[in-house]
Order: C-alpha cells, then structure tokens, then sequence
C-alpha cells in the first residue's frame, strides 16, 4: 500500500520529542517524522536520536516518580 500511495502518519497518536514530532505509517507502522513539507520516513541517524531522546525522557520521568 505505502510503496503505491505513500505512508499515511497516524496524527492522533503523534508525539513530540522535544526536538521533532513522530508517528507511524497506520498503513505499515514505519516511524514517521513530521518536516516542513509534511509527514516523512526518519533516517537512521534521526530513528536513533529520536530513541535516544525518548530513553532520557523515560528516565526523567521515573526519577522524578511519575511512571
């Protein structure tokens, strides 16, 4: 479907970082980034920083006792 007509972002369940909003395709579920000119595939570079983003925003929250 994706390779046909392109990923579609599941906007409801978008979230934000702290540096860029990310979803994925409700199609084939591939984690999406949200650019200037729309919803996009993330590079590897942008996936690892955006796990590493989220790691340290999981351990924040723990240490502070909100999960």
């Amino acid at each position: 479907m994706c390779a046909a007509f392109g990923h579609r972002a599941d906007r409801g369940r978008a979230a934000h970082d702290g540096r860029d909003y990310w979803s994925k395709c409700r199609w084939c579920g591939k984690p999406l980034i949200r650019s200037m000119t729309g919803w996009r595939a993330g590079g590897e570079t942008e996936s690892d920083a955006h796990r590493q983003l989220m790691d340290d925003r999981d351990r924040h929250r723990t240490d502070a006792g909100l999960d």
